[in-house]
């Protein structure tokens, strides 16, 4: 009976021993699998390199590629529009504003179709030689003049009134609503009164009103670099677009003039005026940015509409709103009159919006779809 129990004490052990190799504890795996991918060993220092601010928005934005598409379209844009303008019109020999007999059909009286060749005729009967320019996209209607060129050109309007809106309605959005924002008690009961005010003026028939009274005397301000009506359409919509820029800045102030940071720079005597600056203003960067791109896109189609009305842009400057006003009249024979300048209203607020966009998730990852 005593061996027979000392053989299954004896035996425990070397069944023990013989299956001990087969088990391996999770840190094992682990380590293999680490030492696998990164070839060192799990317990070994590795330098990790800090990532700033800007780098990890630049990280974010780059992996969506429809605002990146977007961020490449409206570069394209401007160097078209800016470099590409004044090029075309070298090389094509003649102006957007330059009007040919030559550019409308003489039986029909229609504008000449997409690449056409014209004679450069200043008007019919006149005398001399005159050669041959052509038209890449057609004529914009009986005046002869270049449809291609003028699209370049309308671009450059377009982008100057968005882009100087936007810019004036931004400078008087932020001041206007960190200092409702910072300040509060009365100040703020004011500042949202008048942001109450511009919200409900009637800005239509105010430009309307401005463009049968003094506004030809303000088209005529020029800058010596503008085209006409641009500084007038600039004044117009920055002084009574910046409420909502205002009203976004006045709320993200409400929040962080609560936080630590404010009150150490309170405790040790920092100004409001430093502390607006200095504190205040670095964090409401991401927002004004991802504002501004789809600020654009609402002026640029602000303006096209008041040009398509007839109170924007006034002849014979080129604007996209003035060539798409001339489409309707030639609808049914000439419909690429419409199509042009509406394929680029559409690309140019579509890639604002997409990049605005991309850039509210790369400053804001809490927002990604």
């Amino acid at each position: 009976m005593r061996q027979h129990c000392a053989c299954r004490i004896s035996a425990t052990p070397m069944a023990t021993e013989q299956h001990s190799p087969e088990i391996l504890s999770s840190g094992a795996g682990l380590a293999a699998a680490v030492a696998i991918e990164t070839g060192t060993e799990l317990g070994e220092l590795q330098p990790v390199r800090a990532r700033g601010y800007w780098e990890q928005v630049w990280r974010r934005f780059r992996r969506d590629k429809v605002a990146i598409g977007g961020g490449l379209f409206i570069i394209f844009l401007f160097l078209s529009a800016f470099a590409g303008a004044p090029i075309a019109a070298r090389l094509l020999g003649h102006g957007p504003n330059d009007l040919f007999a030559g550019g409308t059909n003489p039986q029909t009286l229609l504008p000449v179709g997409p690449w056409t060749h014209v004679s450069t005729v200043p008007y019919a009967g006149a005398v001399g030689h005159f050669p041959h320019t052509l038209f890449l996209l057609g004529g914009d209607g009986q005046l002869g003049r270049d449809e291609f060129l003028r699209l370049l050109y309308g671009a450059q309007v377009s982008l100057e009134v968005a882009i100087g809106a936007t810019l004036l309605s931004m400078l008087i959005g932020v001041v206007m609503g960190s200092i409702a924002g910072y300040h509060g008690g009365w100040i703020d009961t004011i500042v949202s009164r008048v942001t109450e005010i511009v919200m409900a003026f009637p800005l239509l028939l105010f430009i309307i009103a401005l463009a049968s009274t003094v506004g030809d005397r303000l088209d005529n301000i020029t800058l010596g670099f503008l085209g006409k009506g641009v500084v007038t359409l600039v004044l117009v919509l920055g002084f009574f677009g910046w409420f909502y820029p205002a009203r976004i800045v006045r709320a993200q102030v409400l929040s962080l003039r609560e936080k630590e940071f404010i009150e150490a720079a309170r405790m040790v005597g920092a100004s409001d005026l430093r502390i607006v600056r200095s504190h205040l203003l670095p964090h409401l960067v991401a927002p004004i940015i991802v504002l501004s791109s789809i600020t654009v896109a609402q002026f640029i189609l602000l303006e096209a509409g008041l040009s398509f009305l007839g109170i924007g842009i006034k002849q014979p400057t080129a604007s996209w709103g003035s060539l798409l006003s001339d489409g309707p009249t030639y609808y049914l024979t000439q419909p690429w009159l419409m199509v042009w300048p509406g394929l680029a209203i559409l690309f140019t607020t579509l890639a604002f919006n997409l990049l605005g966009d991309g850039l509210r998730d790369a400053f804001d990852p809490r927002s990604a779809h």
